[in-house]
């Protein structure tokens, strides 16, 4: 029977995979459309005119929202300097102590992220660009984005603490 942690860390990562998707699906979608903006323009048919700031947002949207699932991979950068000099219950340890100071600190910017998108809603801000998203919007994703990487702080804390000899806790996963 699984015990109500694992089926939401479980479901956690099925979240966590699906913004890696979209992020995946966003990234291809402009390889195709930036190719043909650039034929539009030189066959002076157009251009598609939010094209460039699309891939701006777009981009910030990603590098935030695709963390948390970099981070369950053991893909994002780390410096194992330390750790590859300790013994594995030392590295276990000081992993540990690692993953709750994450926790800790992506808790206080999705608190801070939080404030000022409140803030930024209450101005309406927009910025000075010819696509015009809301301010507060992108704070959005700044405050989700660290909730989530909170949230996967947490769950790599308790993954560590376990002792598991059918995989190497310490070894990075890539891909999808």
């Amino acid at each position: 029977m699984q015990r109500p942690i694992d089926r939401f860390e479980a479901g956690f990562n099925q979240v966590i995979l699906y913004l890696a998707y979209l992020v995946a699906l966003s990234i291809g979608l402009f390889a195709a459309l930036i190719p043909l903006n650039l034929f539009l323009i030189k066959t002076q048919l157009g251009s598609i005119w939010w094209l460039y700031e699309g891939v701006e947002y777009t981009l910030y949207f990603g590098v935030f929202i695709g963390a948390p699932w970099v981070l369950s991979q053991g893909a994002h950068v780390r410096v194992d300097v330390l750790t590859a000099a300790l013994s594995t219950e030392s590295a276990r340890r000081v992993e540990r102590i690692v993953d709750l100071a994450g926790a800790v600190l992506c808790v206080l910017l999705c608190f801070y992220g939080s404030r000022v998108t409140l803030w930024e809603f209450q101005d309406g801000t927009l910025p000075d660009k010819d696509l015009r998203i809301p301010t507060g919007y992108m704070m959005v994703i700044f405050s989700v984005s660290f909730f989530l990487l909170a949230i996967e702080f947490l769950l790599r804390f308790r993954r560590a603490g376990r002792q598991s000899d059918e995989t190497d806790w310490a070894k990075p996963r890539v891909g999808f």
